[in-house]
């Protein structure tokens, strides 16, 4: 659990690490960078590099942080990636619930599964919680329709980061959507927009 230089929130929380790649936004995944160098540098947490790994023993940690904070969750994976066990997303929201006192932002490209959990699992959103989705492209607009689909979110937002294309009129698409992160693609692999 770090403080981070990420524009729009002040720490990052990563009970999971790493990845598969989804979608165009995917290709040259930032995320993906980081977790071999961590990795080179012998960081123990990224001793599989991006192979996605459960953090158990990071779980506690937005508890020891007393001073009220935005946390962006899994900022170096996807939550709701299907080989995360319910369980354990579970244990995560568990942790979300009983520090109030923060706010976390959850990022996903599965929005479909975060729909599925949120709607139909054990939790609502918590009232601390901000859901959003990231949409690259005109291809990934339905990533916002199910992200207006779930019951109930204080907030919702979109990073269209890294933003790859035109996306089309999504007006009638953001009627529910409360914040938008936009930007391109860093890093020497970087796609014009």
């Amino acid at each position: 659990m770090n403080k981070t230089s990420i524009a729009w929130t002040e720490r990052t929380w990563n009970p999971v690490t790493g990845c598969t790649k989804l979608s165009a936004g995917c290709a040259h995944c930032y995320a993906e960078t980081m977790a071999k160098r961590l990795q080179g540098m012998g960081q123990k947490r990224y001793a599989n590099g991006f192979q996605l790994t459960l953090h158990p023993e990071a779980l506690s940690e937005p508890m020891k942080v007393k001073e009220p904070s935005m946390f962006f969750v899994c900022s170096m994976a996807d939550l709701f990636h299907k080989d995360v066990p319910d369980d354990f997303i579970y244990r995560v929201i568990d942790i979300i619930k009983s520090t109030p006192w923060h706010t976390y932002q959850l990022l996903t490209k599965r929005t479909e599964r975060m729909r599925e959990f949120f709607n139909y699992g054990r939790y609502a959103v918590p009232d601390n919680v901000w859901i959003g989705t990231t949409v690259e492209n005109a291809e990934q607009v339905r990533r916002i329709e199910w992200l207006n689909d779930i019951k109930t979110a204080p907030v919702r937002f979109l990073s269209c980061e890294p933003l790859l294309g035109d996306l089309g009129d999504i007006a009638e698409h953001l009627w529910n959507i409360d914040w938008v992160i936009v930007g391109g693609e860093s890093g020497s692999k970087a796609r014009p927009q």
